[in-house]
């Protein structure tokens, strides 16, 4: 057991940090989240997407993107809910069809 006290692992060294996304990758990954969440049938108001970690470099250096749903009629925001010490509780991306006007009854 003596031996043991030869090496030290840290916990950083056994995990993988996460990989950034790219571009495409992260609308690729928006338009499957869009589409699956999605229908005129069971359309609810706004789709609600958690930001996961390897997405936030990307998102806070592109703005492009959200721009472009902007643009294909889509009311696109990216929201962060923080507690009182400035901590982000929450970091998600909000998308509205502005174009859909309801069900016809």
């Amino acid at each position: 057991m003596e031996s043991l006290k030869d090496y030290e692992v840290f916990i950083e060294d056994m995990k993988d940090s996460p990989k950034d996304t790219t571009k495409s990758q992260l609308i690729t990954i928006i338009n499957e989240k869009i589409s699956s969440q999605w229908t005129s049938r069971d359309y609810r108001g706004t789709i609600e997407i958690d930001i996961r970690p390897e997405w936030k470099k990307i998102l806070r250096e592109d703005g492009s993107i959200l721009w472009e749903y902007t643009k294909l009629g889509w009311k696109a925001m990216h929201y962060q809910q923080c507690d009182q010490k400035g901590k982000i509780k929450r970091n998600w991306l909000s998308f509205k069809n502005t174009k859909y006007k309801g069900k016809k009854k």
